[in-house]
């Protein structure tokens, strides 16, 4: 029997296939059994075909687990790495759910979730993967990942353009009792979109810059053009070296359109010599990376004349 169909499927899903998936394509149960014992083939996971010569890539092992009899989707950190979220690059363990009312079949190594939440209504394809979409996902991040993992992917997420109100009609929904995941989703949204960083955190980086380099930062400066137009004030700012420090919320990013004006706004700034270091919510425990980016501007940048 020829089992080219198969094959060209199963390159096509990253070198895995259901056996469900080889009976439509005309492999059947006996016509398997061999390609097993010929050693084309193995069974990573019961009831999932893999090529016997296919590297076992992350994304290999999530589309073998996500193939799985009883297996929605991928979920959870491994769905998080699927959609490249920030905090989830090097994620290795392989996260899926499943509902209750079908027991999932999988070997050890792939963790179980289970509920009995709308979850087919949230399940996307990326890269030929059943996964959970970035909502839900993010959803149900924080009780398996942590806080501040999760707040980065949310940072990641935003970034990339999805709709704080939609993630935060998702963690609405999906709000029960002994669910804590949507809760959590729900504070970090509010933080980043509801709240601003507070004066006090703009003036201890500015103490500790000065501790550090002697260079004074003056608070809330107006950066005007050859009009005297106020085209952003700025949070923090040495304005002899034009380094300036700006709080964004993403309540200003939530349309195109308000993406499309800031980005011109922040053009202008550029333009007339500035160079901006953006503070996200994310910073505002671990301000590290804010200190060095400023250091790094303010020690290399030739004072205005």
């Amino acid at each position: 029997m020829d089992a080219s169909a198969l094959y060209r499927m199963m390159a096509s899903q990253h070198g895995a296939a259901s056996s469900r998936q080889a009976r439509k394509v005309g492999v059947t149960a006996a016509h398997e059994r061999a390609l097993i014992r010929n050693g084309v083939l193995r069974r990573p996971v019961d009831g999932v075909l893999a090529l016997a010569g296919a590297t076992p890539t992350f994304r290999h092992r999530c589309m073998a687990a996500a193939l799985a009899p009883g297996v929605v989707a991928v979920s959870h950190g491994a769905a998080a790495r699927v959609h490249r979220l920030d905090g989830f690059d090097r994620y290795e363990q392989i996260d899926v759910i499943g509902t209750r009312e079908q027991e999932p079949s999988t070997d050890a190594g792939i963790v179980v979730h289970r509920t009995r939440g709308p979850v087919r209504d949230h399940v996307v394809t990326v890269e030929s993967i059943p996964v959970l979409d970035v909502p839900l996902t993010l959803a149900l991040l924080a009780p398996h990942a942590g806080i501040g993992r999760t707040a980065k992917a949310l940072d990641s997420a935003l970034r990339g353009g999805h709709d704080a109100r939609r993630l935060r009609r998702v963690a609405a929904a999906w709000r029960r009792r002994g669910r804590s995941g949507p809760p959590a989703l729900l504070m970090l949204l509010g933080e980043r979109v509801d709240k601003t960083l507070p004066r006090s955190w703009f003036q201890r980086i500015a103490k500790r810059l000065f501790d550090v380099s002697r260079i004074r930062l003056v608070d809330e400066y107006e950066v005007r053009d050859e009009r005297g137009v106020v085209l952003a004030v700025l949070d923090l700012a040495d304005p002899v070296r034009r380094v300036g420090v700006e709080c964004q919320s993403w309540r200003w990013h939530a349309t195109p359109s308000a993406q499309h004006r800031d980005a011109r706004r922040r053009g202008m700034v550029r333009q007339l010599g500035w160079e901006i270091v953006d503070v996200w919510w994310s910073d505002l425990r671990h301000p590290e990376r804010v200190l060095a980016e400023l250091r790094y501007l303010l020690d290399s940048r030739t004072p205005a004349a």
